[in-house]
């Protein structure tokens, strides 16, 4: 009798887990729903959907929305929950959710409009460098990062991303730094500012934007979405880049506030590019002797070396320069060649020119955010003040022994 008892005991306690578990099953209500963007613009995947018991934080459900929108969560019946919703670039969303009216195993489905936040939306496609405007040949398995240098964080990081296109939301108030990365090619980095002293959105060594960025700002230019290019050059040897308006004073080589800024913009594209051994060269028009156009040149180029390794803190190992003299015009204007002034102008160029790679590349293992960090500390040692350290009288007086 006595073994009788216990195995029924047993045989009660083993059943009744799963008896409970039946019951909280039929006794749970689904909340189906779906998230959208404002004004219909579309559902939204990915939305953090939290379900706390009204008046307390106690969190009865969590869940994301699927590509669809759609969210499915269980909850008790009977009961009133606050609903939050939450999604990076949108303004949370919250409302309340009652299901003291549904019955066991009922729905109830609701919607969830969230407002996006004040913002652009950047929709780029990576290309090659095509100056021939032929087809455009889309770069796949780019490193692609973002940084936002005003608050300090790493926004967006996709290594080896398989893709030709991607898409990013500048918020404003907000000063944002992208990098991009692909072997062959020369590393691309663009400065975004967004609404940051007076200006709305601005770009520095973007590619083309298309429609332009005032063409698709909203009304109070709070919110837009605009297509860009970024071209990224090919990092072949013996590959040249004419340097545009760098301009000389006629039989110098000394360089001009105009010319300066011109060449200002190299350092970023070598900086940014320190595995590139780079030669400058500088050119002349066919009029004046050969010898002395020869001799010319040699001094700009070296100037304009010299320019950059003292102003843009260049290893001066990376850089040569040569002068061409006359050796290499772009069109036919020859010796005693009659020729307009603007064509004539076309030869006095200065160029750019890869001869060369180191066997590393210093910054193939860093991250955006370390080379924007060291930058950062770099330039707070530059701009200090140099701290001179006086030797005490005893320790002059040790020195001299």
């Amino acid at each position: 009798m006595k073994l009788l008892n216990s195995f029924l005991i047993c045989l009660l306690l083993a059943l009744s887990p799963q008896l409970t578990a039946q019951e909280e099953t039929q006794e749970q209500v689904t909340i189906e729903g779906y998230a959208f963007e404002e004004d219909n613009r579309g559902y939204l995947r990915n939305v953090k959907i939290t379900l706390l018991k009204k008046g307390s934080q106690e969190i009865y459900a969590q869940g994301k929305s699927n590509k669809n929108g759609l969210f499915v969560l269980k909850v008790p019946p009977a009961m009133e929950f606050e609903l939050i919703a939450e999604k990076k670039h949108f303004f949370p969303a919250e409302q309340i959710v009652s299901t003291v009216q549904a019955k066991d195993s009922s729905k109830v489905f609701i919607k969830v409009e969230m407002e996006r936040k004040p913002g652009y939306v950047f929709d780029v496609t990576i290309a090659e460098a095509n100056k021939a405007e032929a087809i455009v040949d889309a770069i796949e398995g780019a490193r692609i990062e973002v940084f936002n240098n005003t608050t300090g964080k790493e926004e967006l990081i996709l290594k080896d991303y398989p893709h030709p296109n991607f898409r990013f939301t500048f918020e404003k108030g907000n000063h944002y730094t992208l990098m991009i990365r692909r072997e062959g090619f020369l590393n691309k980095r663009i400065e975004a500012y967004v609404d940051v002293d007076s200006c709305i959105l601005c770009f520095d060594g973007l590619g083309i934007v298309d429609p332009g960025v005032t063409d698709v700002l909203a009304h109070g230019h709070d919110i837009g979405t605009f297509l860009a290019n970024v071209e990224l050059e090919p990092a072949e040897l013996n590959k040249t880049f004419e340097i545009e308006n760098i301009y000389y004073d006629y039989d110098k080589w000394a360089i001009r506030p105009d010319a300066a800024a011109e060449l200002d913009k190299l350092f970023t594209v070598l900086n940014d590019n320190p595995q590139l051994i780079i030669e400058m060269g500088s050119h002349t028009d066919s009029r004046g002797r050969d010898a002395y156009n020869l001799n010319l040149s040699q001094k700009r180029a070296e100037a304009a070396v010299n320019y950059l390794v003292e102003n843009g803190q260049l290893d001066p190992s990376r850089l040569t320069y040569k002068g061409y003299g006359e050796t290499q015009l772009s069109n036919k204007c020859d010796n005693g060649v009659p020729c307009p002034e603007e064509k004539h102008q076309l030869n006095r160029r200065t160029e750019l020119k890869i001869v060369g790679f180191t066997a590393l590349d210093p910054l193939a293992n860093k991250s955006l955010k370390d080379i924007i960090t060291e930058e950062y500390l770099l330039k707070e040692v530059m701009d200090g003040e140099v701290i001179k350290v006086e030797a005490t009288p005893e320790g002059k007086k040790k020195g001299n022994e």
